[in-house]
């Protein structure tokens, strides 16, 4: 079992998943404590009669437990007794999903106002005839008056400037206008009240010069959101560059206020040293360093950790232990899709498609030796051009909404949320897929946490639920009419619902293996999130897989995962292949100056996450 720890000192370790609809906490405790043993808390991610900040409510029910004593809801927490606390959300997505960001001006090269918004001219479907586009993130656009070009050495014009950069020779084609840019965006800030900005300016990533000054420029008109494109992702291509960089400012701001809502409610608390985020990538970074779009996938990575972890161990001891029992279907050889006949030998490992079944939504993905990434991603019609696991989201979840449409069955995508939730929370909420699975019986409201209700300690209302399905089927049958075989009983279309849920998930699985040359058989499915044990053996059966891994800590895997993480710093230099300023220099050794210098930045990055060289 992979779920050993470092034996605890005298301070509280947090890790925290805030997910759509529940907040999973996973905590251990000073070990003087009365009772030592981690704790395991889920509470609503929303509950605005009981708390306003779930992660805090959560650290401070199981300080009170572990302490013995009452911690009331209005006073401060003492963080001097908190090691740290590490952090997954979904607060990036859903403000990105749902456009609740900051509102932003973006600042261009003149003349390409509207590249953001044409993009790549990609059709999401190539035989609609009104194609139907989500808006772009930016509320206005300054044209900076500058450009340059990448040349060759002594390819200029002539008359103008030729620069030699890391990536080869840069042309300056027009000089940067400093003072038009500042009159166009002092105009922004004070008359229409814009406080963030994006800079994306043409082949910025081989000569930023021009985007540094437009920064300072912002930096002292007063601007508390500036976001280079340069800094945050020297590549070439504009229109993901420029995406990237407007993603950035547009969540920034949002997910600092989400941060200056935790930190409220403590006194004593370092955010740069004490708390720690979960970036899409799957590593951690300081809540200083937590940037709008290194988050967007922060949410479902604690779990692709987690899993890839606990599962690994887990079946290697297993098939230790037992390797006739389980044999093959646990460990079986992991080769890529490939096109040439090698005979290279195969390399046993664990491969596994991890099933993340949360009350929104599921993430799904796939893990055989190490994690996969993607380095550009498309996310609400937004591309973002930044290291990622690779996790395909169905939005299909606990929370996924029931209708009966046409004759029908419809599971979502749209959520009932944490507020109000199912007809089961006692909330007055909506037909969800997890009031399926308690009519059905695979919830049994005895074992569910009880925190429903006024005073938060009533469980599951079957009733409800049953009233609510006894009402859908009068509809189910008056759409069938007399001359037809009317549905026998509410738990027949409760079953019909979860039928169509199973199929929703089934697919992103599909896609992430069969379409990339993986045969589903192969692997072993790692079932987690609140909801993912009801519908684990169906899903595999319909996949073919053979052997499913729960997890002890199966419900909460996406905060556990947190604790196994690592402290990631990325560090990113262009590199051209066309002559450079320095003649004489090999090539090898060029790039092996830029490797020394990369590593010596992201030491200096560690170090300053309060980190030892023991643990790096």
């Amino acid at each position: 079992d992979a779920s050993t720890t470092e034996t605890m000192g005298e301070s509280f370790r947090f890790c925290i998943d805030r997910g759509g609809t529940f907040t999973d906490v996973y905590a251990e405790v000073p070990s003087s404590c009365a009772d030592p043993s981690p704790r395991i808390l889920k509470l609503l991610s929303e509950d605005p009669r009981n708390y306003a900040n779930a992660p805090r409510e959560g650290i401070r029910r199981v300080m009170e437990d572990a302490l013995g004593k009452a911690m009331p809801r209005e006073a401060k927490i003492d963080a001097s007794q908190i090691e740290y606390v590490r952090m997954g959300t979904t607060v990036a997505t859903n403000g990105l999903l749902e456009r609740e960001g900051e509102k932003f001006v973006l600042a261009i090269t003149e003349g390409f106002g509207d590249a953001l918004e044409i993009g790549n001219q990609a059709r999401p479907d190539i035989f609609d005839i009104k194609v139907a586009k989500l808006p772009v993130l930016h509320s206005a656009v300054v044209e900076a008056k500058e450009r340059v070009r990448v040349c060759d050495k002594g390819r200029g014009t002539g008359s103008s400037r030729v620069v030699a950069t890391d990536v080869g020779f840069v042309e300056i084609l027009k000089e940067f206008d400093e003072d038009a840019f500042r009159a166009d965006l002092r105009r922004k800030r004070d008359e229409e009240g814009f406080d963030a900005i994006a800079i994306a300016f043409v082949h910025a990533y081989a000569y930023p010069e021009h985007e540094r000054r437009a920064r300072a420029i912002a930096k002292d008109l007063g601007f508390s959101q500036i976001s280079t494109s340069s800094d945050l992702l020297p590549m070439a291509r504009l229109v993901p560059r420029g995406q990237t960089a407007c993603v950035d400012a547009y969540l920034t701001p949002f997910v600092e206020r989400y941060l200056a809502a935790f930190a409220e409610g403590f006194s004593n608390l370092d955010l740069a040293k004490q708390v720690l985020f979960m970036q899409s990538d799957g590593g951690l970074a300081s809540a200083a360093k937590f940037t709008g779009f290194r988050a967007v996938l922060s949410g479902p990575a604690g779990g692709v950790v987690g899993y890839a972890q606990t599962t690994e161990a887990i079946l290697q001891k297993k098939n230790k232990d037992d390797a006739q029992g389980l044999g093959s279907s646990l460990v079986s050889s992991s080769s890529a899709p490939s096109d040439n006949n090698t005979t290279k030998k195969s390399t046993k490992v664990c491969q596994i498609i991890g099933f993340d079944m949360g009350g929104t939504s599921t993430d799904v993905s796939r893990y055989a030796g190490e994690l996969s990434h993607v380095l550009e991603t498309e996310t609400a019609g937004v591309k973002i051009q930044a290291p990622q696991l690779d996790i395909n989201t169905v939005a299909a979840g606990g929370g996924s909404r029931l209708f009966f449409r046409e004759g029908a069955f419809v599971v979502g995508p749209e959520s009932a949320k944490a507020h109000p939730g199912p007809v089961c929370y006692r909330k007055g909420g909506y037909l969800a897929v997890t009031d399926a699975n308690l009519l059905l019986g695979r919830l049994l409201p005895r074992r569910f946490p009880a925190i429903f209700g006024p005073n938060e300690d009533e469980p599951l209302d079957l009733e409800a639920t049953t009233r609510a399905f006894e009402t859908l089927k009068a509809d189910v049958d008056d759409f069938l009419g007399s001359g037809q075989k009317k549905m026998t009983s509410i738990e027949e279309i409760a079953s019909g619902f979860v039928k169509v849920a199973n199929e929703a998930m089934c697919r992103p699985i599909r896609e992430l293996s069969e379409a990339r040359g993986y045969d589903p058989k192969d692997h072993v499915l790692a079932c987690f999130g609140g909801a993912g044990a009801q519908h684990v053996c169906a899903v595999a059966r319909s996949l073919g897989i053979k052997t499913a891994v729960v997890h002890a800590y199966a419900g909460v895997l996406s905060a556990y995962g947190m604790g196994l993480a690592d402290v990631v710093v990325d560090e990113l230099a262009p590199c051209g292949s066309v002559e450079l300023l320095d003649k004489d220099a090999k090539e090898e050794e060029r790039d092996n100056n830029k490797a020394s210098l990369a590593k010596t930045k992201v030491l200096e990055a560690l170090e300053a996450s309060a980190l030892t060289s023991s643990r790096r």
